[in-house]
């Protein structure tokens, strides 16, 4: 009778966990949902620039959490090299990752070779 409930409550406790990763995930996809509608909204209204500012912003987060550590995963290295490919060309994401950066530069800088972007030193 006892090995019965101790499994029953293991049992409970694995369902407990996986409805918490689960109800996660669903956490992250709807403020993934959340910022596609509203993006849509603004592309539908014609204020393209509000759009490509919201898009920009997971970008600069990304952007500047693994900047100094692209070169160890070819992954990284490859989205740093299409993230500052898009810094060059559109000053609207430049503006954004920029304005990342400056929060969280601590007081050893240096700048970024590709784009002259002041970034924190490794």
């Amino acid at each position: 009778m006892g090995w019965y409930l101790e499994h029953r409550r293991a049992e409970h406790e694995k369902t407990s966990i996986a409805d918490l990763m689960v109800s996660g995930d669903e956490s992250s996809d709807a403020v993934h949902a959340a910022r596609a509608i509203k993006v849509i909204g603004l592309i539908g209204s014609g204020d393209t620039q509000d759009a490509v500012e919201s898009l920009s912003r997971p970008i600069a987060d990304y952007y500047v959490r693994y900047l100094n550590y692209a070169d160890e995963n070819q992954r990284r290295a490859k989205l740093r090299a299409l993230i500052e490919d898009l810094i060059r060309t559109n000053m609207i994401v430049a503006r954004v990752i920029k304005d990342r950066m400056e929060l969280s530069i601590p007081t050893n800088e240096v700048k970024t070779p590709t784009t002259g972007v002041t970034v924190p030193k490794k």
